[in-house]
């Protein structure tokens, strides 16, 4: 199903700043750059405070008046800056909405309901990496946007991040989540039951006969990790089931760190008939793997995934994961922002629901 492009008031929008281009070189090259409006206004025989009217339509402007500017304009080869008069002119309220970037759309999956919400709102979302907002803190040419900013909104992980996201939060109502750091969805009033979603997915690998499970982890030296594996113990625990150390992979979060090992994995010896993954790029990585393989999935291998993504609709096959609600998350995010804007007290709390979405990629072994 194609996603339909939303409408955004282009009014409130941040301009967007023109490719560069090639000068004719018959045509001498000139400093525009160097021109200000003070020069404008002196070539038109007008004030500056007429002439930026005249660009930023603020005031009306005689006739004669604006002749005599757009031909002073055309002159001196006088370049407006875009980005200083969306600042004069916009009205609505701006949010920094820093996210982290990935090998799957989770993030972008969970930014694009938060501007939606934010727009419903009536404010204007300024979407960035997280490495964009570290340089605003820095200083750099965007830094503006920063000071202008009503509230900022931060998700990242472990290998994106800010330094001292709290002296941020000090100085600007901001929301911030780092998916590697659990206690800080705690901070934040979200109550993610990390290992009941991982217990969730190893229940319904049993109740489809599959005793014979292997998993790909990511680090499990986080504490993201360690929570995501205490489900699939807890589980383990209670039922009989078969976790060879052989089919138990921990990875770095890279896609080719974890197509390789599973690769190596299910090329020899026994295959278990199920893989658990703690992240959607890892399940990707197995179907890759069984693909070269020339394993089929679902029928001679199952894959199920902890935590979701659009791509997971147009794989193939089409992924089965579990999942907390995307826009329970990003509602609660916004609203934690608005509370916080408003000068009010951000303490309330959101149990994000388990999602299953089941797309047909884990076999029934009693049938």
């Amino acid at each position: 199903m194609r996603r339909r492009r939303r409408k955004t008031g282009m009014l409130d929008a941040p301009p967007i700043l023109s490719p560069s281009f090639v000068p004719d070189a018959s045509v001498p090259m000139t400093d525009h750059t160097s021109v200000t409006l003070k020069d404008v206004a002196a070539e038109a025989q007008t004030s500056i405070a007429t002439v930026s009217h005249f660009l930023n339509k603020t005031k009306p402007v005689g006739a004669l008046t604006g002749q005599r500017i757009a031909r002073a304009i055309e002159r001196l080869g006088y370049q407006r800056d875009s980005m200083a008069a969306w600042f004069k002119t916009s009205r609505a309220p701006l949010v920094i909405l820093a996210v982290a970037s990935a090998e799957t759309s989770f993030f972008s999956d969970v930014a694009e309901v938060i501007e939606e919400l934010c727009e419903r709102r009536g404010l204007t979302v300024f979407r960035v990496q997280v490495q964009t907002l570290e340089n605003m803190r820095r200083g750099n040419a965007m830094s503006a946007f920063l000071r202008r900013a009503t509230g900022i909104i931060l998700l990242g992980h472990s290998e994106q991040w800010i330094t001292d996201p709290e002296s941020l939060a000090a100085k600007t109502p901001m929301v911030f989540l780092n998916w590697d750091m659990p206690s800080g969805f705690g901070q934040q009033g979200l109550i993610d039951h990390l290992a009941d979603g991982t217990y969730k997915a190893m229940a319904l690998l049993g109740e489809r006969g599959h005793r014979h499970i292997g998993l790909v982890t990511g680090p499990l030296s986080l504490p993201r990790g360690q929570e995501l594996m205490a489900g699939v113990r807890r589980y383990e625990a209670a039922h009989d089931i078969d976790l060879a150390p052989r089919w138990t992979l921990e990875t770095s979060y890279a896609f080719q760190d974890a197509h390789d090992k599973v690769y190596a994995m299910l090329a020899k010896g026994v295959r278990p008939t199920a893989i658990l993954t703690f992240g959607v790029q890892f399940a990707f990585a197995v179907l890759q793997a069984a693909s070269r393989l020339r394993i089929l999935v679902p029928d001679e291998l199952s894959v199920i995934s902890y935590i979701d993504a659009r791509q997971a609709d147009f794989s193939s096959p089409p992924l089965t994961t579990v999942s907390p609600s995307i826009p329970q998350l990003a509602g609660h995010v916004v609203e934690q922002l608005m509370q916080l804007v408003r000068g009010d007290r951000a303490d309330n709390t959101t149990v994000l629901e388990l999602i299953v979405n089941d797309r047909g990629s884990v076999r029934d072994l009693r049938r």
